[in-house]
């Protein structure tokens, strides 16, 4: 029976992993998928049902968030909830077939109580030991958590005090004028760009979760097309750049947008020359796209 209700369990588990392949699960859930087969295969099943059955539903939880928002930072955050309890589940099992051993230490006639004390004492404090030692990595991550997030807000808050960094509905963005990038009609970083976009990648290279696009505008002086392609050439440059200076490629993605987003009015000299720009826009937090790429619009 323990063993049927063991290989259901792993049947589950595997179904679930099927159902969201084709959306590539983050390594969070992954994970808690392979904690929660462990445990189930485990003493937990038959000694601690309880708290299989509570990791069992956090697992789900993280299933169904994942089914809904795909590779999300919530999603991930539920996965890793679910890989502490079935780990916990695991070691409380343990610990339950430690003391249950113990209980039975009477009937083991053909060993001494000396060696059936220190066995079964040895195998309680194992199981102690994994308690503790998952309660210390979890400690020791969450920390690690708190502070990759202050480094990430820091590096953009030092950002924000040289040039211009706002949020809008599209995350965080940071706009460079086109005057200073680049010479009229150009595509080649001006030499005085390279202070400016080597504060950016520092700042980029902080925000570890997250994706950034570069995006090129321009004024409407010119054809749309000249125009489009002028600005994905710029885009692609800046893009180029930061990376050569440490932004990781996969994470950072290049569109030209032409003059389609102006943010002044085109019919005045100031107007024009604010809307030629360029702006990296960094995500609300999603994890980094492995498919990101530079666009060759």
């Amino acid at each position: 029976m323990i063993m049927m209700k063991t290989k259901l369990l792993l049947a589950i588990s595997i179904a679930s992993l099927a159902a969201c392949g084709a959306h590539h699960p983050p390594q969070e859930l992954v994970d808690a998928r392979a904690a929660y087969a462990h445990a189930a295969s485990s003493n937990a099943n038959q000694l601690v049902p309880a708290e299989l059955h509570v990791a069992r539903n956090s697992l789900d939880a993280a299933e169904r968030k994942f089914d809904d928002d795909g590779d999300s930072q919530p999603t991930k955050d539920l996965a890793y909830v679910a890989l502490r309890k079935a780990q916990r589940a695991e070691a409380l099992g343990n610990a339950a077939a430690a003391d249950q051993a113990r209980s039975q230490f009477n009937a083991e006639r053909t060993k001494t109580q000396e060696e059936i004390i220190a066995s079964q004492r040895g195998q309680l404090r194992a199981a102690q030991g994994q308690v503790a030692e998952a309660q210390q990595q979890t400690a020791a991550e969450h920390q690690a958590r708190i502070d990759a997030e202050k480094k990430a807000k820091d590096s953009m808050d030092a950002l924000a005090k040289s040039m211009a960094v706002k949020a809008d509905e599209r995350g965080t963005v940071i706009s460079l004028p086109g005057g200073v990038l680049f010479a009229t009609g150009k595509a080649e970083l001006l030499p005085g760009a390279q202070n400016a976009l080597n504060q950016v990648a520092d700042a980029l290279k902080a925000q570890a979760e997250h994706h950034f696009t570069v995006e090129g505008h321009t004024d409407n002086q010119g054809s749309a097309a000249i125009n489009d392609a002028l600005s994905a050439k710029r885009a692609n440059a800046v893009r180029d750049y930061l990376v050569v200076h440490g932004v990781a490629a996969e994470a950072i993605s290049a569109q030209g947008m032409g003059s389609n987003r102006p943010i002044a009015d085109n019919k005045t000299v100031e107007g024009r020359a604010m809307n030629r720009r360029v702006e990296i826009v960094v995500d609300r937090g999603a994890a980094t796209s492995p498919n990101a790429s530079a666009s060759s619009q």
